[in-house]
């Protein structure tokens, strides 16, 4: 019961490191969201474009991210951000989880190596030879 609770544990972690991680990279260069394009884009619009848009109010200055697909005679599609993010979130939510399961698969892996019974030691006598002519 405990495994499967700090298993449990461990995907919300991930997770939330995920987030973070996902969201940062959107921030620091926006144009990660292009890594989406090929699921999210239709096949005839195939031209990724992320576009920012900042606005200002009596609130401050804010700015947002969005993802348009365009095809080859102009005519775009506009995907917007939360599918994007999501699907950002997914692809990193994944790598962690595989890197993990990875390096504890390897961990055990070596635990189980050092653990196996070693070959008894040979107690026959040695051989007693003469000289090499």
């Amino acid at each position: 019961m405990t495994r499967v609770f700090f298993a449990f544990i461990g995907l919300i972690v991930l997770g939330v490191a995920a987030i973070t991680v996902s969201s940062v990279g959107i921030a620091i260069w926006p144009g990660s969201m292009k890594l989406t394009a090929a699921t999210l884009c239709p096949s005839e619009q195939p031209d990724p474009f992320v576009v920012r848009t900042t606005t200002t109010d009596s609130e401050g200055t804010s700015t947002s991210f969005s993802l348009f697909c365009m095809g080859e005679r102009g005519d775009f599609t506009e995907v917007g951000s939360g599918k994007p993010l999501g699907l950002l979130f997914l692809y990193t939510w994944g790598a962690f989880v595989a890197v993990t399961v990875l390096l504890l698969g390897r961990r055990s892996w070596r635990k189980r190596r050092r653990a196996r019974p070693t070959a008894a030691p040979d107690t026959a006598a040695p051989v007693q030879a003469g000289p090499i002519s």
